[in-house]
Formats: C-alpha cells, structure tokens, sequence
C-alpha cells in the first residue's frame, strides 16, 4: 500500500464526527463525510487504525444487494458495517499478533480495533463454516502470488479466486489505485463508483464497489441454460 505524509497539527481532527460515545465508529451519513477532505479521512484513519468508513448509503445498496440472502463479511476488523447488516462479521485477526503490533508501534500507528463479535475465522474457514451466499469484504488483501510479484499482496491474504467459486456472489469495497493489482480483476465483473463510498485514501482515484458472480450461482446459470 503507498504511503501518504499527513501534518497532525494543520489538520481537523474529525473523531467526534466518526465515533460514538464508546469511541467506536459509527456508520455515518455520505453528507457527513463529504463535508471532511480528503486529508482529514486520512489522518483519521491513521489514528485509529480504520481504512474504510461505512456509510448509510453504503449499508443500505447492501441490504438490497444481498436481498435477504446468506451473508457474512470477510476481514471485518472492526465489524462495524457487518453489524450494521445484521450478518456474521469474521477476520482473521492478524494484527492482534505480537510481532504486527510490534510493527505498526514502530511506526507510531495503532492496529485495527476488532470488535468483540468479529469472529477469529480467515476467509475460506468462514466460507466452510457459514456457506454464505454473499461474501463482503472492504480492502481486504489478496493473497501474494510468486509469479505476480508486481502485484504485492499478503502470505496471509485471500485467494480470491477460489472464494469467488464457493459462493454466488463477492462484494469487495475498495480503492481504484489501492487495489488496482488484484488478478480477479481478469475475471467477469461489475463495478460501480458511487458518491457515497468513502475511505481513507488520499491518491485521487475514486472508491468503489465491484461485484463478482461466484462459482455456485454460474453453476446454477448453466444447469438454467442446460434445460433452455
């Protein structure tokens, strides 16, 4: 992921928008975020260890996305859209590990604040587990691939490509230029750039949300061609 410098003392701190009384976040209004920069999202992220910030726009095209279909969020962190969805929040909890929290301490930055119902589960052992129909997931990291070396990505991150054939549909928020390496990208999609998605990215490309349709719903799609 780039790096971006953002100067603490020349920027608003917007916390008492973002969080509630427990100094949680919250899910707040688009207007609520469009009324902050971009630098502001930024420094606010930073300091709290958030990437993303769910919004009520955002919750409710998922609510309609998933029309009442199985679901669960994958790397959910906080867990605070997943709770906002009424679904299973899952993650593997990584940074809860002694030698990350080492790392981002080095740097002068907090890790990601996992909720207390995010359930310790990696990607495909929610899938086993839950068998979910849709899976969510906001910048989530893909799994590092050797001979995609250019692309980055993680040891530890998610096979995509194989989540995508264990359920009908994937949902992934994220950033054009963040997650611009992903492979699944070669793979037949959607992809929508509303207004009312917002993170903390500062590289002036727009957020997104993408949509892929999964293994079993092409499978249905054929056994449906098949009788046609």
């Amino acid at each position: 992921m780039d790096a971006y410098l953002v100067n603490p003392s020349g920027t608003r701190d917007i916390a008492s928008l973002m969080l509630d009384e427990c100094r949680q976040l919250k899910v707040v209004s688009a207007s609520t975020l469009a009324a902050t920069t971009a630098q502001e999202r930024l420094l606010f992220g930073v300091q709290h260890g958030l990437y993303s910030f769910p919004t009520e726009e955002l919750c409710q095209f998922l609510r309609s996305r998933i029309a009442g279909r199985s679901a669960i969020e994958i790397g959910a962190g906080h867990g605070v859209l997943a709770k906002a969805l009424g679904i299973p929040a899952t993650d593997n909890r990584q940074q809860e590990e002694p030698a990350i929290k080492a790392h981002y301490a080095g740097l002068g930055q907090p890790t990601v604040p996992y909720g207390d119902h995010v359930e310790k589960l990696d990607a495909h052992a929610a899938v086993e587990k839950f068998r979910p129909s849709v899976v969510v997931a906001c910048w989530t990291t893909h799994r590092f691939d050797p001979a995609r070396p250019h692309a980055g990505g993680s040891a530890f991150g998610v096979n995509e490509k194989r989540l995508i054939e264990s359920c009908d549909e994937y949902i992934f928020i994220g950033n054009e230029h963040v997650h611009r390496e992903k492979s699944i990208w070669t793979l037949p999609h959607e992809k929508i750039t509303p207004p009312w998605v917002y993170s903390r990215a500062v590289n002036g490309t727009p957020d997104f949300i993408a949509i892929w349709r999964g293994g079993t719903a092409m499978k249905g799609r054929a056994h449906l061609d098949s009788v046609d």
